[in-house]
């Protein structure tokens, strides 16, 4: 069977569950007009290995399609294509939209990694070649997807009629955020995969105890999105997808623990200096708006928390900021925002380990800049010190290590003073000055962060 075959075996369906009225429809339609897309892109040359990802593709709708035929017949089904069967079934009246999103995250969280080990062996996990192909591929598939976002709001809207003005409105947002989610479910799937395949071949008993947890997972997330309320909302507070735990856990509250590879230590250095300089000219230029998207931006890329934790994190940071910007301004308040804000940090990472003070230290640095900018020709010793102790106190290094970094960014800040006084005009060469400083500044950081970790493993 070919991707052909799959797409004439889900049209045949497509007709006998409209012709039933069956809520499942939803989300069949989705994921055959999906699957259409996948095709062509097959038929155009988009991906590396085109005879794999016809058998994936085979293997991850025939996962889809046993379980709706086990459906039908009233058979037992697993627990996240149960919740939403249900859903078709006992709330018809739900929107489309959700019905949707039921059936894409039972079948993408769920039947997606077992998919991917139908048709990559344990060996071929532990090749680095092959695995690098095989995950390319599947990285292209969220290119197809992406493009499909539009067309299928477009298609739901003639089923669902945006209701209100706001829903109307929220419609580019809700594209958007759609888009996000399934990047970040799929990049979970490719981390669940790896997980499978480590306890495949560990044994069958293993195997299936694993499977067991990721069905239970998703059988949660799935009965999450049947509850009323704003269905976006609770995907950007817990995410679209889930992700099977490796062993390592924290002793704050069960989560992850953060490693040089994960959490504050994790971090694309151009990514991050790109948003920070755009959350820099946004502060001067008072557009608080944008200062707060930026914001939610940077501390998402930063310091990897998840979106709710990211938008109260970002609120905060912004509050600090209003409080601080007049001159005087409010140093106590920002400080209070501010130790809230790495309280979620220790809440989601263990560390830092004492919220109040990375406040003070974090604080410290404005009132060292502040005094630099307004002081005629000063030395920048005092800027870069305050940097320097923050970011010792954020990682877990001394100062010395990480001065370099607090010489970059206390550079980009001597830039963005000049680019004030210029007039904050948003066509100057100065803001590509400022982002190649604080580049500079986060890759130090990394650097001074992986030194860190090569001699603690030497030492242990």
């Amino acid at each position: 069977m070919g991707i052909d075959d799959v797409i004439e075996r889900m049209t045949v369906l497509a007709a006998e569950l409209r012709r039933d009225g069956d809520r499942r429809l939803a989300f069949h339609g989705t994921y055959l007009r999906t699957t259409q897309a996948v095709a062509a892109a097959l038929r155009a040359g988009a991906f590396e290995d085109a005879d794999w990802v016809d058998r994936w593709d085979v293997a991850f709708a025939q996962l889809y399609l046993d379980v709706l035929d086990a459906g039908r017949r009233g058979d037992p089904v697993p627990e996240p294509w149960a919740v939403a069967f249900a859903a078709a079934a006992d709330q018809p009246g739900l929107p489309t939209v959700r019905h949707v999103l039921l059936g894409m995250n039972a079948h993408i969280n769920y039947d997606l990694p077992q998919a991917l080990l139908a048709v990559i062996s344990d060996a071929e996990f532990e090749d680095p070649a092959v695995r690098a192909r095989r995950e390319a591929d599947h990285r292209r598939i969220d290119e197809v997807l992406a493009v499909r976002v539009g067309a299928e709001d477009a298609e739901l809207q003639q089923l669902d009629p945006a209701r209100t003005w706001q829903d109307r409105a929220l419609q580019p947002a809700n594209r958007m955020a759609t888009r996000r989610f399934l990047r970040e479910s799929r990049a979970k799937v490719w981390a669940n995969a790896l997980e499978l395949s480590k306890a495949r071949k560990a044994g069958p008993e293993a195997y299936g105890a694993r499977l067991a947890q990721l069905e239970k997972l998703c059988g949660r997330r799935v009965a999450d999105l049947v509850r009323p309320g704003p269905v976006l909302l609770r995907l950007a507070a817990g995410g679209f997808g889930v992700q099977l735990a490796d062993g390592r856990q924290s002793a704050y509250g069960g989560g992850r623990i953060s490693t040089s590879s994960t959490g504050l230590h994790s971090f694309d250095p151009v990514k991050v200096g790109s948003l920070e300089t755009e959350l820099w000219v946004t502060y001067y230029r008072r557009q608080w708006g944008r200062f707060l998207v930026a914001s939610l931006r940077v501390v998402h890329g930063t310091f990897g928390m998840d979106w709710l934790r990211s938008c109260h994190g970002a609120w905060l940071v912004l509050r600090a900021n209003q409080l601080w910007a007049p001159n005087p301004g409010d140093p106590d308040g920002a400080r209070r925002c501010m130790a809230r804000f790495y309280a979620l940090l220790l809440l989601t990472h263990g560390e830092p380990a004492d919220p109040a003070r990375a406040a003070r230290l974090e604080v410290d640095w404005w009132a060292a800049h502040r005094e630099h900018q307004y002081a005629e020709g000063s030395d920048d010793g005092p800027l870069v010190t305050a940097l320097a102790r923050l970011y010792a106190h954020l990682y877990g290094t001394d100062e010395t290590a990480v001065r370099p970094a607090a010489q970059h960014r206390a550079r980009a800040m001597d830039i963005i003073d000049r680019w004030v006084v210029g007039g904050r005009d948003l066509r100057s060469p100065l803001i590509a000055e400022v982002r190649s400083e604080l580049l500079h500044c986060y890759a130090d950081l990394l650097a001074a962060m992986h030194r860190l970790t090569v001699l603690s493993h030497r030492l242990r």
